[in-house]
């Protein structure tokens, strides 16, 4: 089968921290010396027809929000062993490896920065990655060509076989008479 013939990946980033108010008192001691980082994840995939002069949107999915969290240790983050583990998570995720490339030392930098800025306090706050993904496939010419020729093909059996079941119905009424 042939592939589509151009894909498009965006992405875009919000990251913030936010007050880790709500994590029980058993669970904030154990992110003592850690930093938790939510990862929210949204997808918005596309599929349009461009061929032959036209373009029109065949498909589109959004899926619900996905939320993630990751843990990393105080230690991990100065290290600079954070980004791998962002990297991780999001390759768990099956996130496309365009969005990883882009997200995961953004996502790092910034948990690091804050760790710097907090020190071990950094286990009060969480950061908060938004990552809003846009995929869009383009099905071209030589795809479109393909598909319309099995669905041509689809059809004419299709007619073939309602023909042959009509010719059978017909004989079979003229044989009860």
């Amino acid at each position: 089968m042939a592939e589509m013939a151009s894909s498009k990946v965006g992405c875009s980033l919000k990251i913030y921290e936010a007050k880790a108010n709500y994590l029980s008192p058993a669970a904030a001691v154990a992110l003592t010396g850690s930093a938790l980082i939510q990862i929210r994840i949204n997808l918005r995939y596309q599929l349009f027809v461009k061929a032959y002069g036209i373009e029109f949107l065949v498909d589109e999915i959004i899926t619900p929000e996905f939320v993630t969290r990751v843990v990393v240790p105080l230690d991990f983050l100065l290290s600079g062993l954070s980004m791998l583990i962002v990297s991780n998570a999001l390759t768990n995720l099956k996130v496309d490896a365009r969005v990883i490339d882009y997200s995961s030392p953004r996502i790092a930098n910034f948990v690091a920065d804050m760790a710097k800025v907090r020190g071990i306090a950094v286990s009060d706050f969480i950061t908060v990655a938004e990552v809003s993904i846009n995929k869009i496939d383009y099905i071209r010419e030589e795809e479109f060509d393909r598909i319309s020729r099995t669905l041509n093909l689809k059809n004419v059996h299709s007619s073939i076989d309602n023909s042959l079941l009509v010719m059978q119905n017909v004989k079979s009424e003229d044989q009860i008479s």
